[in-house]
């Protein structure tokens, strides 16, 4: 690694050095970074809400402008149910998940040393899992010819199940992890006066909790119950996974429904787009609102840093150990499960044990293979994309005074927000617009498609995870380098990514996996002869092959495991062998 010793002129700012052809080179990196970012992410959505109020206008089906279409959602039975279904389980799943993720927060510094660090990977796992193969974990387990009424015979779990509220707790305990992980990250910080004063006064531990600790967790709550509203009302998986067993219809099943009935509804589906884009973003208003209009700076001089132990309690064992086998046990136990089964119906037992399943899937020259080969390539190139665009990102916001900056971060920020599905319908608003295909530019029903969805896919994350590491670089660095004469590209190339190294190949490695099973994605863009990897897996359980699609499922989880370990052991030695034989000096004193 290149090193440039510090020169005498002043200290530099965090931001790039004030030579102007430097920043002209910074600007031009800021306005490229700018322009994928439109194309990526903002001109999708634009679409998605112009075409709301005026349909037909990206796609070759005319209609007049107004708000006939937004009201049309009330006026269709079917779509109106979406509606109602998909508002009653984002806002139940919003509470229950949350009263779930704070109790396991709060209990968990009671709870046993191994039992809380189960909990923490059992917490990150839920949420790395794709929706719609925990959905299938859960089909396959509560359904009337599943595991729990075939081989236990408990007949009265799918009735338990199959309802609107059963659905929505469902869904809770896929989304918990949100609350569960901000509230234990503000329960970091520890101010016992207030408990101790109201301890005093008579306050019984019931009254402390309801009035103190709670409040203060006000915020981090806040933020879980948001999160979890967001993600439940756009998951895509379980309303995929209850097509053929429940009717049980949503905004985002509706959509897809709208794209793949005859004739096509495009104008259909960018008016449901729109009200989950809408609602969602109505629910990060109210989030805000509530926090701008009360005060939450509780900590004070005396406040200590939590080690995250308390007494131990048997309760808080149990708790948890109940929890994960509901939210995580059940539903991958049951895939592991029938992956080895023949039949469900003939139950456990030595004769319906088989490894056919895996020798259909793994058959050679099978779909399997060759959809488990596609997704293998556009998740590595969705990966690679969004890892270069994250860098360049990080670096312009961290390092430079573009004037865009405030733009950039606002986008990976609300493209958090944004659904799978809305996204793939605003990509083909405008990669199968008229005015695109006349310039030959229509990738709609092409492989690329799908590499472009990925990437804006794993941005949010992608940038998140560099911009912790790019802030820790000193620009001192960067500074002295400028002066000394280096150019731009050569900074980036020697001193900001071996630092930052670590990070940009963990948000690479992180967009491969999500990328690999974006069901949704690949559900709406996929290319009509094109085999890939979710749509192979959901097919397969549609039409009844529950073994396969769980053995898939399996195989493909252990192959991508197996890719991401391996990467991530060769780049941390590569890392390491680079940083021990060039490592950093301070010279700025000599």
């Amino acid at each position: 690694m290149a090193y440039f010793p510090a020169a005498s002129a002043a200290p530099a700012t965090r931001h790039a050095p004030s030579r102007k052809h430097l920043l002209k080179a910074e600007d031009w990196l800021g306005l490229a970074v700018v322009t994928c970012l439109i194309v990526l992410v903002l001109g999708p959505l634009a679409t998605v809400l112009i075409q709301a109020f005026v349909p037909g206008l990206f796609t070759s089906q005319n209609s007049q402008a107004g708000f006939s279409g937004l009201l049309e959602v009330f006026s269709r039975p079917l779509w109106q149910r979406s509606l109602t279904n998909s508002l009653f389980l984002a806002t139940v799943a919003a509470v229950v998940g949350t009263v779930l993720g704070c109790a396991l927060a709060l209990s968990r510094q009671s709870a046993n040393r191994a039992v809380a660090a189960a909990l923490d990977i059992a917490a990150w796992a839920i949420i790395i899992l794709p929706s719609f193969i925990l959905a299938q974990g859960w089909m396959l387990f509560a359904t009337r010819g599943g595991l729990a009424n075939q081989w236990l015979g408990l007949s009265f779990v799918p009735d338990l199940v199959f309802n609107p509220w059963g659905l929505a707790v469902i869904m809770s305990l896929k989304a918990f992890p949100f609350a569960y992980l901000a509230v234990s990250a503000a329960l970091q910080w520890r101010m016992d006066d207030y408990v101790h004063a109201a301890r005093l006064c008579g306050a019984s531990p019931i009254r402390v909790l309801m009035t103190i600790r709670i409040p203060m967790l006000l915020p981090a709550a806040l933020s879980g119950a948001v999160l979890i509203f967001i993600d439940v009302l756009g998951d895509f998986g379980l309303p995929a996974a209850l097509a053929t067993t429940y009717r049980f219809p949503t905004l985002t099943y509706a959509i897809y429904v709208a794209i793949n009935q005859s004739p096509i509804r495009f104008d259909l589906a960018g008016v449901l787009a729109f009200y989950v884009t809408a609602i969602m973003l109505a629910a990060v208003i109210v989030y805000f609102w509530i926090l701008r209009n009360r005060r939450f700076d509780f900590l004070g001089g005396k406040a200590r840093l939590s080690d995250g132990r308390g007494s131990h309690s048997r309760s808080a064992d149990i708790f948890a150990l109940v929890t994960l086998l509901v939210a995580l046990v059940i539903p991958v136990g049951s895939s592991v499960l029938v992956s080895f089964t023949g039949r469900i119906s003939d139950g456990f037992g030595p004769g319906n044990l088989t490894l056919a399943n895996y020798f259909a899937v793994l058959e050679t020259g099978g779909a399997f293979l060759s959809a488990l080969q596609a997704s293998l390539g556009i998740a590595a190139l969705s990966a690679l994309g969004s890892g270069i665009l994250a860098a360049a990102a990080a670096y312009v916001v961290t390092f430079s005074d573009f004037r865009l900056n405030r733009l950039i971060d606002l986008t990976c920020t609300l493209s958090l927000a944004v659904p799978g599905v809305v996204l793939g319908i605003g990509y083909i608003f405008v990669w199968n617009s008229p005015v695109l295909d006349s310039l030959g530019l229509r990738l709609y029903g092409s492989p690329s498609i799908l590499v472009l969805a990925g990437v804006a896919g794993a941005i949010p994350i992608a940038i998140r995870l560099v911009l912790g590491a790019m802030a820790q670089v000193p620009a001192n660095m960067l500074s002295a380098a400028a002066l000394q004469g280096a150019g731009l590209w050569r900074r980036i190339g020697t001193i900001v990514i071996p630092l930052v190294a670590a990070a940009l190949v963990s948000a690479t490695l992180t967009a491969f996996g999500s990328a690999i099973f974006d069901l949704a994605i690949n559900s709406i863009l996929r290319p009509p002869r094109l085999d890939v990897l979710p749509v192979y897996v959901n097919r397969a359980f549609e039409q009844g092959q529950f073994g396969a699609a769980t053995a898939a499922t399996l195989v493909a989880g252990g192959i991508t495991i197996a890719i991401l370990v391996s990467i991530r052991f060769a780049t941390d030695r590569a890392i390491r062998r680079l940083l021990r034989t060039q490592p950093i000096r301070d010279n700025t004193h000599a």
